[in-house]
């Protein structure tokens, strides 16, 4: 009984410690200006979040593509605007992904 309280225990140090570790690097991402950095510790916060279960913070889920891990700027991003959804793709990877339902899904019919 006391190696199931144990583990459990250890379980909880290390996804606190990883939830300081996330904070960390989520500040990195957002003083810091050179993209190269900026790509490296987007990279490691993906590996984390996805070690330990982890949601991506809401200020960086838009930011961060799902399939490459690469932070999408103007530079490689393609945005277009259909029908009131707003469609981003990823120019490295060409992966899409759709935001907000467009004007039928408000209509109430």
């Amino acid at each position: 009984m006391s190696r199931m309280n144990s583990s459990s225990k250890s379980k909880r140090y290390r996804r606190s410690a990883a939830n300081v570790n996330q904070t960390e690097l989520v500040e990195l991402i957002s003083t810091n200006n050179d993209l190269k950095f900026k790509q490296t510790v987007a990279n490691k916060l993906v590996d984390l979040n996805r070690k330990h279960r982890l949601k991506m913070p809401k200020s960086l889920q838009a930011q961060i593509c799902h399939k490459c891990s690469i932070i999408t700027n103007s530079s490689n991003t393609r945005v277009r605007v259909k029908n009131g959804m707003i469609i981003k793709t990823c120019l490295a990877c060409n992966h899409i992904r759709r935001h907000g339902k467009g004007p039928k899904f408000n209509r109430g019919n």
